[in-house]
């Protein structure tokens, strides 16, 4: 099924199922205030995670980027609130 946007047909393309290396940022300070990896490519649980560090620290301003790799095996789950 071809998806739809204002009228007009969205380009074809597969849907991502690798892994989301993430780190998540304070805008201006810098300060890491989360990690995580997303499996097989899913947002809601990223987003989840960065919704929750988003509650934890109320008036910053985050980033999230995502890094080719996770932050290493002595962290296997997402860190942060």
């Amino acid at each position: 099924m071809v998806d739809v946007w204002n009228g007009e047909p969205l380009a074809d393309a597969k849907v991502v199922k690798d892994d989301i290396h993430y780190r998540v940022h304070d805008v201006d300070t810098g300060e890491l205030l989360g990690f995580g990896t997303s499996r097989a490519g899913s947002l809601a649980s990223m987003t989840a995670h960065c919704r929750r560090i988003e509650d934890a620290h109320p008036g910053r301003h985050l980033v999230i980027r995502q890094y080719d790799q996770p932050a290493g095996p002595q962290h296997p789950r997402p860190a942060g609130p």
